[in-house]
């Protein structure tokens, strides 16, 4: 059973569990997958943990369920690498430049199995980065989907630069200054059979129009070539076909991009996924850059030692909800993983 019990309430899960228990009963073997450690808990004899695609060990049931500390050490039990090496020094945060309150959505029709934000409170300061950590369907995509306005907002309210905002679209939030580098780089981020010109130009057309319609090239070109230097963009021409670039220098094509606008708010959802080792660590350089210029950066993602190495502050999510809440440079592994994995909401 491979994750089973993502889309079921906690009625349906309490009654696949119990099914389960008389199948044991019958003597079938049953292997359970699953990220939700207190149901892992609950009904597994054995537990074999791995983690980075490697056996991390094996744990057993002796006399009660299998405590959620062990499960959790084995799951972390290893230190942040230098890879990622937290910045000696950063600049302070500012004022808050994204407020949002009670943030809720609705279940689409055509995808039953996304998780819905329920209440939801986030506020998002200039010049920080904001890291946001959970298991897969925490809801932390989707957190990023709502305050670009690609998914529809039930009930709550967004506020910018202290002013009530409700993008509809994404067009609406790229007008009011807000940024998305989506997790799905090669489905939701580049377009494959264009060039590196257009992919890094496309949401910023009106700035390189001439005002007849037509686009200033030159104006167009130095820009990326700008960005080039700064990025440390490995290419062969503005020309070359972006497929053709590396993981890690399609991403920055795509920071490029919303550098070009200037934002006041930048959300990266997996900014290092599919992306070689040297270039996570010029990835994370950049965003600390991009906090150092004052804008907001809302940083998701599923590595735990890059969250706790690049956030100034980190906000834990479980089914739609905020669990928790620290400083940076108070949090670990552990701590972050007891709030992404349990039930309970606390906030510290």
């Amino acid at each position: 059973m491979d994750e089973p019990t993502s889309a079921l309430t906690e009625t349906e899960v309490q009654r696949l569990l119990s099914i389960m228990d008389r199948l044991r009963e019958d003597k079938v073997a049953i292997m359970f997958v699953t990220h939700r450690l207190e149901e892992a808990s609950a009904i597994c004899d054995r537990m074999t943990v791995l983690r980075d695609g490697r056996l991390a060990g094996h744990l057993d049931r002796e006399g009660g369920p299998i405590a959620l500390p062990k499960i959790i050490e084995k799951m972390v039990g290893r230190a942040a690498s230098e890879l990622y090496a937290r910045p000696a020094q950063r600049a302070v945060a500012g004022d808050v430049v994204l407020s949002v309150r009670g943030l809720r959505t609705v279940r689409d029709p055509e995808a039953p199995h996304a998780i819905v934000l329920d209440g939801v409170d986030i506020d998002l300061k200039a010049g920080e980065i904001l890291g946001v950590a959970g298991l897969v369907g925490s809801g932390r995509t989707e957190l990023a989907r709502a305050i670009f306005g690609a998914d529809r907002i039930a009930a709550g309210t967004i506020t910018l630069d202290g002013k009530p905002i409700a993008p509809a679209s994404p067009a609406d939030a790229i007008a009011l200054g807000i940024g998305l580098v989506p997790e799905d780089r090669k489905h939701q981020a580049i377009f494959a059979a264009l060039g590196i010109l257009p992919n890094f130009s496309i949401a910023s057309l009106g700035s390189f129009s001439n005002g007849f319609g037509f686009m200033a090239e030159r104006r167009e070109r130095d820009a990326l070539s700008g960005f080039r230097k700064m990025l440390s963009i490995r290419m062969a021409s503005a020309e070359q076909a972006i497929e053709g670039l590396s993981g890690g220098n399609q991403q920055k094509v795509i920071l490029a991009r919303w550098l070009a606008r200037d934002p006041k708010v930048l959300i990266v959802d997996e900014p290092t996924r599919g992306v070689d080792v040297g270039a996570k660590t010029e990835v994370h350089q950049i965003l600390v850059q991009l906090a150092a210029r004052g804008i907001a950066v809302m940083m998701i993602s599923s590595e735990l030692p890059e969250v706790l190495a690049v956030s100034d502050r980190i906000v834990t999510m479980r089914r739609g909800r905020i669990t928790g809440q620290m400083p940076g440079v108070e949090a670990n592994e552990e701590r972050l993983m007891e709030l992404m994995a349990l039930d309970r909401k606390e906030t510290l």
